[in-house]
C-alpha cells in the first residue's frame, strides 16, 4: 500500500472531473462530526500538480475537513495522467460514495468513452453486473426535466426507469400527474402499464394540440409561481378532458 503522509490542506484543490453534482451541507456537516469524533479512517488520494494538490478520490472528507478547520490530511500521492485520475475519481465516486443515479450514469458513460469500453467491461471494472450499467446508462435517454427531477429527488431510479416505458409523446404530462400527485413507485407502474394499455384515439388537430399546450403552459407558470396545483388531461375517444384543480 502507498504510504499515508499528512500536507497542507490550503494546497488542495478539488478534481475538474468529479462527477458528484451536488455536495449536501447536512451530509457534509455529519461527516465532519464523525470525522472529529473518530478522526480521518481513509486518507484522501492526490496527485502533485505544479505547486499543489489535485484530489483523485475523497472529495467529501476534504470538504469535512475543511469544515472542521483542519490544516493538514492524511492523503496518498500517486502519480496519475489527466485521464487517470479522471477515471479514478470517478470510479472511486461509484463504488463508495453515494452519487445520484444521474451523476453515476454520467460517470459510466464518461469512462466508457475515454477508456473505449463495453459496457460488459465496464461493468467488470466496477463489479457490478451488466444489466446494472444498462439500466443506469437507460436514464440519460430520458429529457432534461425527469433527470434534474432524479438528480435534486424528487424522483426515485425506480420511477425514472418507470418512465422509459412511456411514449414520447405522454412523457410530459405523465411526468407531471406522478410528480404532482406524489405517486410512490408502485403506483407510478400502475398507472404508466393503464397508460400503455389505453387503445390509440383518433388523433388532435393541430389547433386542438396547440390549445392542449397553451394550458399546459400556464399551468407550469402557476405551479411555479407556488401555487399548489394539479393537471390531469384524459382523452377519449371523441375528446379531450383538461382538468386543472386548485388546493384553497
Amino acid at each position: 500500500m502507498s504510504e499515508v503522509i499528512k500536507i497542507d490542506i490550503k494546497k488542495i484543490v478539488p478534481n475538474r472531473s468529479q462527477p458528484r453534482l451536488d455536495f449536501y451541507d447536512d451530509s457534509i456537516q455529519g461527516l465532519a462530526e464523525s470525522i472529529r469524533e473518530n478522526g480521518l479512517l481513509q486518507p484522501v488520494s492526490v496527485r502533485v500538480i505544479d505547486d499543489h494538490y489535485e484530489l483523485i478520490a475523497g472529495e467529501r472528507r476534504y470538504r469535512a475537513c475543511l469544515l472542521n478547520g483542519y490544516d493538514c490530511i492524511d492523503a496518498i500521492i500517486y502519480d496519475k495522467s489527466d485521464e487517470e485520475s479522471a477515471n479514478l475519481a470517478l470510479i472511486e465516486n461509484l463504488q463508495r460514495e453515494g452519487l445520484n443515479a444521474i451523476e453515476q450514469a454520467m460517470a459510466m458513460q464518461h469512462i466508457m468513452v475515454s477508456e473505449n469500453l463495453t459496457q460488459v467491461e465496464l461493468a467488470n471494472k466496477l463489479g457490478y453486473k451488466q444489466s446494472t450499467v444498462a439500466n443506469k446508462m437507460r436514464l440519460l435517454k430520458l429529457p432534461a426535466y425527469v433527470k434534474n427531477a432524479i438528480s435534486d429527488g424528487t424522483l426515485t431510479e425506480r420511477h425514472a426507469r418507470a418512465l422509459l416505458k412511456v411514449d414520447s409523446e405522454k412523457l410530459e404530462e405523465t411526468f407531471l400527474v406522478i410528480t404532482n400527485r406524489k405517486y410512490n413507485v408502485s403506483r407510478t407502474e400502475e398507472y404508466i402499464a393503464a397508460i400503455n394499455e389505453r387503445p390509440a384515439g383518433r388523433g388532435v388537430s393541430n389547433n386542438v394540440q396547440i390549445g392542449i399546450n397553451t394550458i399546459k403552459q400556464a399551468y407550469e407558470m402557476c405551479r411555479k409561481s407556488g401555487i399548489d396545483s394539479d393537471l390531469q388531461i384524459t382523452e377519449y375517444n371523441d375528446n379531450i378532458k383538461v382538468t386543472i384543480k386548485f388546493k384553497k
